[in-house]
């Protein structure tokens, strides 16, 4: 049990911070955006990387520096892009607030949006509006599982804290390793649920187009800060 909550709090010492996983994470919640399932990929990309580095795998990362500038030029790319992407929403959220401007703020991405369907499509109007409905909906929770994945697995801090850190320490426990590993996954499992869950608590106060439009630039500098660190100073 002492190796368990040993695993459990290095883990939380390690990921209880704001970085790009948690950020996003907090805005799923206070937009109420599937959060459940935001959590669930989030916690299945951590356990990836614990059982990756209890295993061994952290050992061929810390003696194969070209992996890791791979990963990090990676990284690099991928939060850039998800930077721009958070201040184009932040944009929009400011053209809600401005008099005679109607910019719908949903749960949705403006670019998961769908128009009715045309007579060409077939079927009543009802059928295939509700054909349209579901394509959104399976799309956007495709969109958001591979978001959740990709602030998980595509961050190399977290490749560098998760596999090297934790998995280094893990093995240090010998055949006890694996119930440190128990330990750093209920504490991601913790830290993410309570992330998720207390923004979707909070979401009825802060559910508005001023609030949506400071999260998102504090994702998007966010973002920025840890993708420029990565680029100047390395992983």
């Amino acid at each position: 049990m002492t190796i368990v909550l040993t695993g459990l709090l290095t883990c939380l010492a390690l990921i209880v911070a704001i970085g790009p996983q948690s950020a996003w994470l907090l805005r799923q919640g206070l937009r109420r955006d599937r959060v459940l399932l935001a959590v669930t990929c989030c916690v299945v990309g951590d356990i990836a990387l614990i059982a990756l580095g209890t295993a061994g795998v952290g050992a061929v990362l810390d003696h194969a520096p070209w992996l890791m500038e791979v990963l990090r030029w990676a990284g690099v790319a991928y939060l850039t892009w998800f930077a721009y992407r958070s201040f184009l929403a932040a944009h929009r959220a400011g053209r809600a607030m401005k008099p005679g401007l109607h910019v719908e703020l949903s749960s949705q991405d403006s670019d998961d949006d769908a128009g009715s369907p045309s007579p060409a499509s077939g079927g009543s109007p009802a059928t295939g509006g509700l054909k349209v409905a579901q394509q959104v909906q399976v799309t956007r929770i495709s969109s958001i599982a591979a978001t959740g994945l990709s602030v998980s697995i595509l961050n190399p801090h977290a490749w560098v804290d998760t596999m090297v850190v934790l998995g280094t320490m893990a093995n240090t426990f010998g055949a006890d390793r694996w119930l440190f590993a128990i330990g750093a996954v209920i504490a991601s499992v913790v830290w993410f649920s309570a992330l998720a869950l207390g923004g979707a608590v909070l979401s009825k106060w802060l559910n508005r187009p001023r609030t949506w439009q400071v999260l998102d630039l504090l994702v998007g500098s966010i973002m920025l800060v840890v993708a420029g660190f990565l680029a100047v100073g390395g992983v």
